[in-house]
């Protein structure tokens, strides 16, 4: 028998690629502690203003405290039913009144239940709850007259709305809430304070507009149709086309007028459809057939242009006399323009375009199409063809506007070389002054295109020739040589300016770009003077970090740099300073805590302060947003009357913090908060207004204001413990984690864009807290498919907190993802434009006389002087809130990854 050996396992085979690292795992965003819920009435106040309309409804109703909703009998309208009830024909529905009419209780379950009406949009029960509030004689001493009776009002137009799209019903009713609304914001509109006024005229308008105008006929009210005879139908039908006219004329009166107040309304199209659409109801033809070649033309891309002309088409169908032939050259001009400027940018190119190639067409016409073309063609990115569309232009006609926008489109296109030559060849054939100019312009194109080389010699042109721009030049002479490679004669040069103290406003700049030439140098003795210089930029960093107030020349990011340089070489570096972090990060107040600071605070100062009142019984009501509105009118009237013993007053910046609807508006009118006598009076005291810091402060944490929080936080504190806030928590890191992006990338953004205030507008248009273009969230809105592409995008939704962090989060992710996580490019882009930010980088990496760059040199050569300190403010700030609330400072690698993503432009 032969003994076998036992068996033995196969070696398991070993996988030579090591398993990655699991990923670490993210904490969850920060939401706000579970908060008890309050009884009766404030416990469906509380609900309310957490958004949870349904739930508030169902507290009324479980608590026996939902205003009861009689039905109308069958067949009948509310106001046939009303008309009926006034002569006495018909018997009233028993109403239970608990708590009484009139009683505080009911005014306060009538404003919650209308509010959770409104936003369930049933229409009908908003009207009937809201309307018996407005009824009531006591209504302006329990509620703020102008809020309650605008949201009936538009409940009113909604209902009516409903009521005409759903042909179930007579449009007498739909005409009658029209009316109503109409009539009472002409009651509304007087009324003061003014918080809604311009929002009061549009809504008018536009329930205006949507009147009917046809009378309930007498003659054949309760008749059936097969019951009348022809004298009352006719009699029914003129009475009809007369009111109908009656109304259209009105309506077109009305429109006329708010498209010349609110010429920047985001409706502003519609209303123009409206308005031709309502001359056409009046029998104004022509007028109106005018009017929709006009939207068709002005309005030109918009989805309001192709509904006019496909009336228009309709119109000239029925009638010979209607022109709805195709554009003339000079409507296609007007009509390209347009569609430009309202971002339309295929429309404009379909319009422009045949005109530009057409031989046969005059030669001034073929001039404006082609500059419309090329400015077309530069908001679309098409560099290189707005380029050779102005070089048409200008071998045509060489004026030096054609020229300077020629260069603009060349240096987009990175076409560097052949806007450098153009340059140099107009400094040769042109006077001392305007050769000048050009030789810098050159200059200027070199260095942005990164030919240092080039650039070097230009300057020393201009040297020779010129005595101007003697700070730049003295920059330059350093500069250059050290980005062309010439390490010796740029430490030679940038130790002439810094000892000569000849660096002017570019004083830490120099002195960091010297320390850095001299750590790298192979003398020790050189190295230490090297480290030695970074060590002081390093002290005036730290100092500022701690320092009560801000100032010019960025102390902290230059020390920053300088820190991180020396940790690089392996120098010693002092540990930063410990920077207290906010007494109010962690603490959240809850809605019962605010409702109870608000209540007392009204009672102690409404007398003063009355918005504080208005605030309380907006708040107690759910009615959170418009509370917030009342409450900051009153800060503001404290700040800007407390700013005469100390601090500042409000500052002048466009805002609807106080007054909705100023954007709309052709020009700017800024309101400003104003204290009353009373309020003068109770601040006169130190001791008083200690008081009132304290309270108003805790109210402005509390209601998401934390502009205002900082301006009144005590002076004694650092500036950034008072300034660098993790404002809009929830919001913010909800959307920043589900984007995956650090939320202290927005906190940053936010404080550098407009100190956290989120009602700011700024003069070219953008909004919010996170300061976004109305075309940027257009397209942000396309990609998250909360928008149809081509559908109109209303920019007044960026005032709202959750909108805008949404969109910048899914805005800065994306561009992280362009910029390879590299987070400077990332704000560069959100100020100057990615298309820009990329061009830079791609002219100094691989394509430059060096062969690449480092962060500090790119961020230094940002060509747009705005975006340059932008980069930088919001690096240093976000670097304050990574040593405040996470204990990190960080340090900056100079490496650059010059490689780029193609997911966005915009």
């Amino acid at each position: 028998m032969v003994e076998l050996e036992p068996e033995v396992p196969p070696e398991p085979e070993i996988d030579p690629t090591p398993e990655p690292p699991p990923e670490p795992t993210r904490p969850p965003p920060w939401s706000p502690p579970e908060e008890a819920l309050l009884p009766g009435l404030d416990g469906a106040g509380q609900l309310l203003a957490r958004g949870d309309a349904e739930g508030a409804l169902a507290r009324l109703e479980a608590d026996g405290l939902l205003p009861p909703f009689p039905e109308p009998p069958e067949g009948e309208t509310q106001a046939e039913g009303e008309a009926e009830a006034e002569a006495g024909t018909t018997e009233q529905p028993e109403v239970a009144r608990h708590p009484a009419e009139g009683d505080p209780e009911w005014f306060l379950a009538g404003a919650i239940a209308g509010r959770a009406y409104v936003e369930t949009e049933q229409w009908d029960k908003a009207v009937f709850v809201l309307e018996a509030l407005a009824a009531n004689k006591h209504f302006a001493e329990e509620l703020p007259r102008d809020w309650v009776g605008f949201e009936l009002a538009k409940a009113r137009v909604a209902y009516a709305d409903r009521i005409q799209n759903s042909g179930s019903m007579d449009r007498s009713e739909a005409d009658y809430q029209l009316s109503a609304a109409v009539s009472e914001l002409s009651a509304l509109k007087k009324l003061k304070p003014d918080r809604i006024h311009g929002a009061m005229r549009v809504l008018q308008g536009e329930a205006m507009a949507a009147i009917d105008g046809a009378p309930a006929s007498e003659a054949t009210q309760g008749l059936e149709p097969n019951e009348r005879t022809p004298e009352q139908i006719a009699k029914a039908e003129k009475a009809a086309a007369k009111g109908r006219k009656r109304a259209a004329q009105k309506a077109d009166k009305a429109l006329e007028r708010l498209i010349a107040s609110f010429p920047n309304h985001p409706r502003v199209g519609e209303w123009m459809l409206l308005e031709a659409q309502a001359q056409l109801r009046a029998g104004q033809r022509g007028e109106g057939a005018a009017a929709l070649r006009h939207i068709a033309i002005m309005r030109a891309g918009e989805p309001e242009a192709e509904r006019a002309w496909t009336e228009l088409e309709a119109l000239a169908a029925e009638h010979e006399s209607i022109d709805a032939g195709e554009f003339s050259t000079r409507e296609a001009l007007d009509a390209g323009q347009a569609a430009r400027v309202l971002r339309r940018l295929d429309r404009s190119k379909a319009l422009l375009e045949p005109i530009w190639t057409a031989d046969s067409m005059p030669r001034h016409l073929r001039r404006e199409a082609g500059n419309s073309l090329a400015w077309t063609l530069y908001k679309n990115r098409e560099y290189s063809a707005c380029a050779d569309i102005f070089a048409a232009l200008y071998e045509q006609v060489p004026s030096a506007d054609t020229r300077r926008d020629r260069s603009r489109c060349l240096e987009r296109a990175a076409r560097y070389d052949e806007a450098i030559d153009m340059w140099v060849a107009t400094f040769e054939g042109t006077s001392r002054g305007s050769a000048a100019n050009a030789l810098w312009n050159a200059l200027t194109l070199a260095v942005n295109g990164g030919r240092y080389d080039r650039a070097l010699e230009l300057l020393e042109m201009f040297d020779a020739r010129f005595q101007s721009r003697g700070a730049d030049r003295r920059w330059l002479r350093a500069w250059l040589p050290m980005r062309a490679g010439d390490d010796a004669l740029a430490l030679e040069r940038f130790t002439a300016l810094v000892e000569g103290g000849r660096a002017g406003s570019r004083d830490r700049a120099a002195r960091y770009f010297l320390g850095k030439l001299e750590l790298a140098s192979a003398e020790a003795a050189v190295r230490a003077q090297g480290a030695e210089r970074l060590q002081a930029l390093v002290a005036e960093g730290d100092a500022r970090m701690t320092a009560g107030g801000v100032i010019g020349g960025f102390p902290i990011y230059y020390g920053l740099m300088a820190r991180a340089r020396l940790v690089e070489a392996g120098e010693r570096v002092p540990e930063p300073p410990a920077i207290p972090v906010p007494e109010w990060s962690e603490r959240h107040i809850g809605h019962a805590e605010t409702l109870d600071h608000l209540s007392r605070f009204a009672d102690e100062q409404g007398a003063a302060f009355s918005s504080l009142t208005r605030a309380e019984q907006l708040l107690r009501a759910g009615w959170r947003e418009e509370a917030a509105h009342e409450f900051r009118v009153a800060i503001d009237e404290y700040i800007n009357t407390r700013a005469t013993w100390s601090g500042t007053p409000m500052p002048g910046t466009r805002s609807e913090a106080l007054v909705r609807g100023l954007a709309w508006e052709s020009e700017w009118s800024q309101p400003k908060a104003v204290a009353s006598r009373a309020a003068r009076k109770a601040m006169r005291g130190e001791e008083s207004r200690a008081a009132l810091d304290e309270r108003f402060r805790v109210l402005a944490w509390a209601l998401d204001e934390p502009y205002r929080f900082a301006k009144l936080s005590p002076y004694g504190q650092p500036y950034r413990s008072r300034w660098l806030l993790r404002s809009y928590r929830e919001p913010i890191e909800r959307h920043a984690h589900a984007r995956e992006v650090d939320p202290t990338h927005l906190w940053a953004l936010m404080y550098t864009e407009s100190r956290y205030r989120r009602h700011v507008v700024s003069h070219v248009g953008a909004r919010g807290a996170l300061q976004i273009m109305p075309w940027t969230g257009r397209q942000l809105a396309e990609g998250l498919g909360e928008l149809e592409v081509g559908q109109a995008f209303d920019p007044d939704q960026l005032f709202v907190i959750e909108d805008n962090s949404r969109l910048a989060a899914r805005y800065v992710s994306e561009l992280m993802v362009k910029f390879h996580d590299q987070p400077t490019f990332a704000y560069a882009s959100y100020n100057g434009g990615p298309v820009n930010v990329a061009r830079w980088l791609a002219a100094k990496g691989p394509g430059s006389t060096t062969g690449e760059v480092g962060l500090d040199e790119y961020v230094e050569e940002i060509p747009f002087s705005e975006t340059s300190k932008y980069a930088r403010r919001v690096m240093e700030t976000r670097a304050m809130f990574e040593w405040m609330y996470e204990g990190e400072l960080p340090v900056w690698t100079n490496e650059v990854d010059p490689v780029y993503e193609d997911n966005i432009w915009f």
